[in-house]
């Protein structure tokens, strides 16, 4: 895989446009890696954690399409805890108008996460699937704006691994 997680918030964000627009929906389990300098991922995750996702690990998207938000376990070796369930659908993204992955959050969920988004397109790496992720809100007013939208990568995680 390509250094994705040494990018600068603004490369990160610079590259995100030029990736490949997806043909079909994730399916599995997903480890993620918050990006940006280290500052920037102790405020995202500790904005996670107020949000109500602590210890914040990935995703697992279903066939169905649908998923959820993985944590992990409070005790050591214990299995990832499954919070705020997600719906997945291909859509435009409202920033360059290109195919993503949407990852939406259901309405009835606390606040922030009926508003937020994840939009999703692969990062080639020649080994593995990896997505590269942008978090935005939905609310009119930011929408599209550029330096709005947090990044992460979602690598797939093997069965049984």
């Amino acid at each position: 895989m390509t250094h994705a997680d040494t990018l600068s918030l603004r490369d990160t964000r610079a590259r995100y446009p030029q990736l490949p627009e997806p043909a079909a929906l994730p399916v599995g389990d997903y480890r993620a890696v918050l990006l940006g300098p280290a500052w920037f991922r102790r405020f995202a995750a500790l904005g996670l954690a107020i949000g109500g996702l602590p210890r914040w690990q990935g995703k697992r998207f279903r066939v169905d399409g649908s998923g959820v938000n993985l944590l992990r376990a409070a005790t050591e070796g214990g299995p990832p805890v499954e919070r705020l369930v997600m719906q997945l659908r291909l859509d435009r993204s409202p920033y360059d108008g290109r195919a993503v992955v949407r990852v939406g959050y259901d309405a009835a969920a606390r606040f922030p996460w009926p508003a937020v988004v994840d939009e999703l397109r692969r990062w080639p790496t020649g080994s593995g699937e990896v997505w590269l992720g942008m978090a935005r809100t939905d609310w009119r007013w930011t929408r599209g704006l550029p330096w709005l939208r947090l990044p992460f990568l979602l690598i797939r995680e093997q069965p049984g691994g």
